[in-house]
C-alpha cells in the first residue's frame, strides 16, 4: 500500500513507511494466528503518517492546535490492573525497543531513513513550533530502536540500552507469547468436513 501525504516534510516519512507496510504485507501471509497483529500494526503506521501530515499542514497554515497536558509519567503504572480476560481485551501494538524490528527483521534496513528524517531541520523546527509532534516521533523511535536526540526526549527521560547483536538477533519467544495467547480464542479450529475422495466421483 502506497500511503499519501501532502507535505514535503512528511513525504519522505510516506515512503519510508510504504517499503515498511510492504514488508509487512509479505510477511503476514506467513503470519497464521499473528495476521491480527501485522493488520494492526500497518494501519498504526497509515495513521501515523496521516496524524504527522496533518499537524504539518496547520503548521503551514499557521493554525496549530494549542498541545495537550502531556500525561504523568506513573499514570500507568498506578493504574489498576484490568480484570478483563485476555480473550476480551483489545489487541494492543508492542511496547518494548525495538519492537518493530523483533516482529519483522527486515523491517531494520528503514531504520538509517526514520533517522535522516528524525535529524532534518525542519523536522526539529515542527517540533518546536508543535510538540505534540513528540507524540508521534518518539514512538517512531522506539519501534525501531532508534536513540531519540536531546531535543525530542521527555524531561526525565533514559535510554534504555540496546546493542547490534540484541537488535540482529531472531526475536525470543516471550516477546509473541502474550499475543499468540489473546488470538488463539478468536481463531476457533475449523469443522472436519466430509472426506473429499470418498465424497466424489473421478472419471477418466
Amino acid at each position: 500500500m502506497w500511503i499519501i501525504a501532502t507535505q514535503p516534510l512528511v513525504q519522505r516519512l510516506a515512503v519510508t513507511m510504504s517499503g515498511i507496510t510492504a514488508v509487512l504485507g509479505v510477511h503476514s501471509a506467513r503470519a497464521g494466528a499473528l495476521y491480527p497483529l501485522f493488520a494492526l500494526v500497518h494501519r498504526h503506521l497509515v495513521h501515523l503518517v496521516l496524524r504527522l501530515d496533518r499537524l504539518a499542514q496547520r503548521w503551514q497554515a499557521g493554525g496549530l492546535p494549542a498541545p495537550r497536558p502531556s500525561r504523568a509519567a506513573n499514570t500507568r503504572s498506578n493504574a489498576a490492573p484490568s480484570a478483563a480476560p485476555a480473550a476480551t481485551r483489545p489487541l494492543r501494538l508492542p511496547d518494548c525497543p525495538s519492537w518493530l524490528i523483533r516482529l519483522v527483521q527486515p523491517t531494520a534496513q528503514f531504520s538509517g531513513q526514520v533517522m535522516a528524517i528524525i535529524d532534518d531541520p525542519q523536522t526539529r523546527a515542527l517540533f518546536a513550533a508543535a510538540p505534540q509532534a513528540g507524540r508521534i516521533l518518539r514512538p517512531l523511535c522506539r519501534m525501531l530502536g532508534l536513540p531519540q536526540p536531546d531535543w525530542l526526549r521527555r524531561p526525565g527521560y533514559k535510554p534504555e540500552p540496546t546493542s547490534p547483536r540484541r537488535l540482529n538477533a531472531r526475536p525470543p519467544r516471550p516477546f509473541l507469547a502474550r499475543y499468540r495467547a489473546a488470538l488463539a480464542p478468536q481463531d476457533p479450529p475449523h469443522p472436519a468436513g466430509p472426506d473429499f475422495r470418498a465424497s466424489h466421483v473421478f472419471r477418466t
